[in-house]
């Protein structure tokens, strides 16, 4: 049995998070290993549009691990607070790290994104609402 719970990050948030990926993405550290990532793969004779398939792919994956790093910023203290309180010390982490990264946002039209988390019991569910 699961129940879910949906939570929304506000508009305000999500735009700031959007602004930051795309701005981390086009400067610094990953605007250099892009750059030595493209000479490597134009020193193995890859076709371009392989390379820009495999930036392509390299970002969407990046921008995944960012939006699991703002869901985890936004809700971890309420998923810890509700999961901890009814799992042992060896299996909260784990339920804490499912539910984050099981979580299915799904963005609005005002730009906000409603979050969907699936906990195991009604307690824990519970614990998480009046945790937020």
């Amino acid at each position: 049995m699961s129940i879910t719970v949906q939570k929304t990050i506000p508009a305000a948030r999500m735009r700031q998070f959007h602004q930051m990926v795309d701005r981390w993405l086009q400067e610094g550290p990953i605007k250099l290993a892009t750059n030595a990532t493209i000479t490597a793969m134009d020193n193995a004779e890859i076709p371009k549009d392989e390379q820009a398939a495999i930036i392509e792919d390299r970002d969407i994956i990046m921008k995944h691990n960012m939006r699991l790093g703002l869901i985890s910023e936004v809700f971890a203290p309420a998923i810890e607070k509700a999961i901890k309180s009814s799992r042992s010390e060896s299996e909260a982490p784990d339920e804490i790290a499912r539910l984050i990264v099981t979580a299915v946002g799904i963005r609005q039209d005002d730009d906000s994104e409603l979050v969907t988390f699936n906990f195991a019991t009604q307690s824990e569910a519970d614990a998480f609402e009046a945790s937020i």
